[in-house]
């Protein structure tokens, strides 16, 4: 957001935090979705009752974080277009930096 103007930042800026939570949700249910897979493959051992439960959680979670990011960024285009383009500017520039360190981590 370095490049944006502070209108256009503070306009801009619940939205980011909606994308974050998007994100945050993401992981979380990825990682858990990821260590429940590694132990079937690894052990063979099946996910208990529980543990099916909190994955289902944790996706219903990170679908509600999308939605309400879908809400937040359609407002904000609607309000403020400008703020809106520099927010997908700076989402564009995040993902492009973290990318290729996240792939690197992963292997």
């Amino acid at each position: 957001f370095s490049v944006v103007n502070e209108t256009d930042r503070k306009a801009a800026f619940s939205t980011l935090q909606a994308y974050n939570a998007v994100e945050t949700t993401k992981r979380r249910h990825f990682m858990y979705l990821q260590a429940m897979e590694t132990r079937r493959n690894k052990f063979n051992i099946e996910p208990s009752e529980n543990e099916n439960q909190m994955l289902a959680r944790l996706l219903r979670d990170h679908d509600e974080q999308v939605s309400a990011f879908k809400a937040a960024s359609d407002a904000l285009r609607n309000a403020n277009p400008e703020a809106f383009d520099a927010l997908w500017i700076y989402i564009s520039e995040i993902n492009s930096t973290l990318d290729p360190l996240e792939s690197k981590a992963v292997h």
